[in-house]
């Protein structure tokens, strides 16, 4: 599963440290399963170990994000109200703040692109495994990634029907993430980003 890392020990205990070791996370940070080996991958006489599949909060990883938000605004004298949901197993931050909207989009969205790549920085060095967080402000994301979304599923349906690969636009690396946390929900797809900056692109091929 994506999101997940999955660690052996002799006990849950000694597992579960290690896994959090490796991701350098406290233990209120994560939610984790355990499982046992299968005894038919085992080697003759072999013990099973136990397996700890670990997955970090999204709760966690939200609250992060709020508190470094909020810090990058009072640095900058603005007033903002800020809310968190999940959506997609993405993480979308609302930042709520009209006075202080264009400044922060910036042109073309560039400084809301610097604020992005800045907080997911300091959120979370654990890569692949945590979730993905999404800054928006005054719905400036949403409405790009609804579009994003309408397109998405026509490429989907595309690839399904024609069992070919679908090549799409190039696209700024967030949106090109994005589909592919999106696309990721949906049986029987599979997503890759193919080219050179800033030209690389995504392309969605059906399993």
């Amino acid at each position: 599963m994506h999101g997940e890392i999955i660690v052996a020990g002799s006990s849950e205990e000694e597992a579960l440290q290690e896994a959090l070791e490796r991701l350098r996370l406290p233990r209120e940070a994560v939610t984790y399963e355990v499982t046992s080996e299968s005894e038919d991958s085992l080697l003759p006489g072999a013990k099973p170990q136990l397996q700890v599949h670990v997955r970090i909060r999204p709760e966690f990883v939200a609250e992060r994000a709020m508190e470094h938000i909020r810090t990058i605004l009072g640095i900058l004298g603005i007033d903002a109200e800020l809310e968190s949901e999940e959506r997609h197993g993405i993480i979308f931050v609302r930042v709520a703040s009209k006075s202080a909207a264009s400044l922060l989009i910036g042109r073309d969205g560039q400084n809301l692109d610097a604020l992005q790549y800045l907080v997911n920085r300091m959120i979370l060095k654990v890569g692949r495994e945590a979730p993905m967080v999404v800054i928006d402000i005054e719905d400036y994301r949403r409405r790009t990634f609804e579009k994003l979304e309408r397109l998405a599923d026509r490429a989907a349906k595309r690839a399904r029907e024609s069992g070919n690969e679908i090549e799409l636009d190039p696209m700024p690396a967030i949106e090109r993430k994005y589909l592919h946390h999106y696309l990721r929900t949906m049986d029987g797809l599979r997503t890759f980003s193919r080219g050179e900056e800033p030209e690389r692109f995504l392309v969605i091929i059906a399993d």
